[in-house]
């Protein structure tokens, strides 16, 4: 699935404002920014490495070498065999190179292997993306709770503030007395000590999804308000059944558990294939060059020697000795004439190594054996997930239908008491229960409804797995 920032124009519109952020651009920092998304980007990285280089397998390796050596003392010189006392130096020229032709199909199957490997880091990568924007969007509507109660807090204490000069200025004609000015104040107190509650609410609201962006805190922040948000739909549509068949089918690190099980077959086969004989070409080029490879120049006749007697006469036969000048051979002519050329197939057939071919399958046995179960573990949690999101929306829809009415009540209840307290009909005290009664509906009414729309993005975002229903139904 492709996993694009789409800046959709119908999408939480508003002006920006003191560097108010919308909601898509709380993602698309998250995205950019986020660490763990970067260091799943490297795993990507690295298996595509892993991939490239199994499919090198396939070509021939070839590898030079060059060496320069100097030896001392007594030494047998390779050139002449015999014994030399003197300091030598050689070179030594080498290129080789070889080619695996059959190795029980391990090199094909550790290819298809790295290709799933490579498939499933990029589905936990796109997991991690979506668990990113699903908790940078649940944090952004959190935000957007507490700024509405905030909001509501602000115009209770200003109402309150406009009763309490209105109260006193009746005390001034004697119209009322001590007592309910002492109420309206008490009243006007207690809004102000709930507005600061609910301020410190928006600002932790605001420092978690700031952290999530990894804003700096030197800088300001703050989101872009949405006005009338109200849940659309009170019953979910989808049954649990299509919610977690939809679910299996689109959830990257579900798809991402099935590859490593596929990845883990293939291991034992690439595991099996180590009894296989191994059957590979090679061929080698070499050269040496050495300060004791020596060619004569010229010789001197320095004497005479006996080498031995004339049988029957017994008379000595003399030989002359020779004093030779010699010169180092050239190095380029040393090379050629000491170039060697090799070729040849090898059949490595394995009979014994210490149990480690059987082990290696074991071992990739169990590790099918817990790519099954994390694949079950992963499946159980989805569904899990699925029947605590629906029940927590049935569980939120019914509390807010429930609280819209007793906010719609508690309203209609205060402006009944009001009318009855300017006609002389209610007492102050009725007045001021009325009041805190409409005011305490009115936030657990806000938090109602926030937390209705919230159990039903959880519950988009399941049934699409696509992060941009996360933006449209938040709306």
């Amino acid at each position: 699935m492709r996993f694009i920032i789409v800046l959709l124009g119908s999408v939480l519109i508003a002006p920006q404002l003191n560097a108010q952020y919308s909601l898509q651009q709380c993602i698309k920092i998250a995205l950019e920014s986020n660490l763990d998304i970067r260091l799943s980007q490297l795993n990507i990285n690295q298996a595509e490495i892993a991939e490239e280089q199994s499919k090198m397998q396939l070509t021939p390796t070839l590898n030079g070498n060059f060496g320069q050596f100097y030896q001392s003392g007594r030494s047998i010189d390779r050139f002449t065999n015999q014994f030399v006392q003197s300091t030598v130096g050689n070179t030594s020229l080498q290129i080789q190179g070889g080619w695996t032709l059959f190795s029980g199909r391990r090199i094909m199957n550790g290819i298809k292997q790295s290709k799933m490997n490579t498939s499933a880091t990029k589905l936990d990568h796109l997991q991690n993306q979506q668990n990113i924007v699903l908790n940078v969007a649940l944090a952004y509507l959190s935000c957007l709770q507490t700024n509405e109660q905030v909001k509501a807090a602000e115009l209770n204490v200003s109402t309150l503030l406009q009763e309490l000069k209105r109260v006193e200025k009746t005390f001034a004609l004697g119209a009322t007395n001590e007592g309910t000015v002492l109420a309206s104040k008490a009243q006007w107190s207690a809004a102000q000590s709930n507005l600061a509650q609910v301020r410190n609410q928006h600002l932790n609201a605001l420092l978690v999804l700031r952290n999530m962006l990894l804003i700096p805190h030197d800088e300001s922040f703050e989101i872009q308000t949405m006005d009338g948000i109200t849940p659309e739909i009170l019953t979910y549509p989808i049954s649990s059944k299509e919610m977690i068949d939809t679910a299996l089918t689109r959830r990257p690190d579900y798809k991402a558990a099935q590859l490593k099980i596929q990845s883990a077959q293939l291991g034992i086969q690439i595991a099996k294939g180590a009894y296989s004989p191994n059957l590979s070409i090679g061929g080698n080029l070499s050269s040496v060059y050495s300060d004791n490879a020596k060619s004569i120049t010229g010789y001197n006749v320095t004497g005479m020697q006996p080498v031995g007697f004339v049988k029957g006469t017994n008379e000595i036969v003399e030989a002359p000795t020779f004093e030779y000048t010699a010169s180092t051979i050239d190095f380029n002519k040393q090379l050629k004439d000491n170039f060697g050329q090799s070729f040849g197939a090898t059949l490595s057939v394995p009979i014994y190594n210490q149990f480690q071919n059987r082990n290696n399958i074991t071992r990739a046995k169990i590790a099918l054996i817990q790519s099954e179960i994390n694949a079950d573990r992963i499946k159980q949690t989805i569904i899990n997930d699925v029947m605590n999101a629906l029940q927590s929306f049935e569980n939120a829809s019914s509390q807010f239908q429930a609280m819209r009415e007793n906010y719609e009540s508690q309203k209609k209840n205060l402006d009944f008491v009001q009318i009855r307290f300017n006609n002389g009909q209610a007492s102050y005290y009725e007045l001021q229960l009325a009041k805190n009664n409409e005011v305490a509906a009115e936030q657990n009414y806000i938090s109602s409804k926030y937390e209705c729309i919230l159990r039903k993005i959880i519950l988009d975002y399941m049934f699409t797995n696509d992060y941009r229903i996360l933006t449209e139904k938040a709306n």
